[in-house]
């Protein structure tokens, strides 16, 4: 009896190992691997799209280092340029590098592009940790951009975006997981920094803000930085502010905001939004004693409130709210109805906004 049922357990296990297909392994040394991506517009009218992808090339040399190459191609959707791509390339293509994808500013201005923007995490080789952006003048033409200091291709876009390199309160870096989430979700908006390509350079200085659809607001580079104070995703930065004939410029080491909503009965709704910073004077057209050092946190609070609630209202004028005040009145309000009472309230919400400034210390100079 023992002899059969070893008999019958063999079988059982040759045949199940006959039934296995393999897994689809491939080597590294064939597969070529995805650091960015590019959409732009085709301009073949009978396509959609132009797909580029940039391809790491391994360097035999230190001298041969950061060597990339880039395949593109027009198509109706991601999918089919991606395997049209991979008839012009000898190796496996592998996504599991790509961690920058690129939109030109044609693509993210026009309606009807959300199936392109989801084709990106259905995809389950793509990180949705990638960063995502908007390429100026397009797409192809960031990723084409080498800088000097760039020793593995797209570094230079890896360190900004990432902020492992340039700190700075101009870029507000976004993730893919977070654009599907801000595509679907009501009461808060989608956010991409802009990308300019200038010869061997990039640029990243301002942000676009969309509706759920497309790109409908372009930010100018203090507006972005308000953007980041805001959403408490940058500190380190400069405040420049003007008393009388002596304008003090001071640097800011500690940025915290918060907002809370208010809905009374039979009043005006309102946004109370608090604002507090510390830093240290940086530069001074004249002499700043320590002692007058109050006069100026008092004019930069009033300066700061005008810039924080001329910026909220210009983005209640264009109806959109990356900042999320939507998302907060919904998680206090269950009914069905008051989505659509929120979106009645928001054109005509007023901002309060109130700050604090500290300027620590004059730096090395009394």
């Amino acid at each position: 009896m023992i002899t059969r049922y070893k008999w019958r357990f063999t079988i059982m296990i040759l045949l199940a190992a006959i039934c296995l297909n393999g897994c689809g392994f491939k080597d590294i040394e064939k597969r070529f691997f995805v650091v960015s991506i590019g959409v732009d517009l085709a301009k073949d009218k009978r396509k959609k799209y132009l797909v580029s992808l940039k391809f790491a090339v391994p360097g035999a040399s230190k001298e041969n280092q950061g060597e990339f190459q880039i395949v593109s191609q027009n198509a109706n959707s991601m999918s089919e340029a991606v395997r049209i791509i991979k008839t012009k390339v000898d190796k496996e293509i592998d996504f599991s590098h790509a961690k920058v994808i690129v939109f030109s500013d044609d693509v993210v201005k026009k309606k009807g592009n959300a199936g392109m923007y989801y084709w990106f995490t259905r995809r389950r080789d793509i990180q949705k940790i990638a960063w995502v952006n908007i390429g100026k003048p397009t797409a192809l033409d960031v990723l084409k951009v080498k800088p000097k200091s760039e020793y593995l291709p797209s570094n230079a876009l890896f360190l900004a975006l990432g902020k492992e390199g340039s700190e700075t309160p101009y870029i507000t870096s976004e993730f893919l997981f977070d654009l599907k989430y801000r595509l679907i979700e009501r009461g808060i908006d989608p956010i991409m920094p802009i990308v300019k390509a200038k010869k061997d350079l990039l640029e990243i200085n301002t942000a676009g803000i969309f509706n759920k659809s497309h790109l409908k607001l372009t930010l100018k580079p203090e507006e972005t930085k308000m953007l980041n104070f805001l959403r408490n995703r940058e500190e380190k930065s400069a405040m420049r502010v003007t008393k009388g004939d002596t304008t003090i410029v001071f640097d800011t080491h500690k940025v915290k905001t918060k907002f809370k909503l208010y809905t009374p009965i039979g009043k005006t709704p309102f946004i109370k939004v608090n604002v507090s910073m510390k830093g240290n004077l940086e530069e001074a057209s004249k002499r700043v004693p320590i002692a007058k050092l109050s006069a100026y946190e008092n004019t930069a609070e009033k300066s700061v409130n005008k810039r924080i609630e001329k910026f909220l209202i210009k983005l209640q004028k264009a109806n959109l709210d990356p900042l999320g005040f939507g998302l907060r009145y919904r998680s206090r309000h269950f009914n069905d109805d008051d989505w659509e009472q929120w979106k009645r309230i928001y054109p005509n919400i007023v901002f309060k906004v109130q700050s604090n400034i500290q300027i620590e210390d004059t730096g090395l100079i009394n």
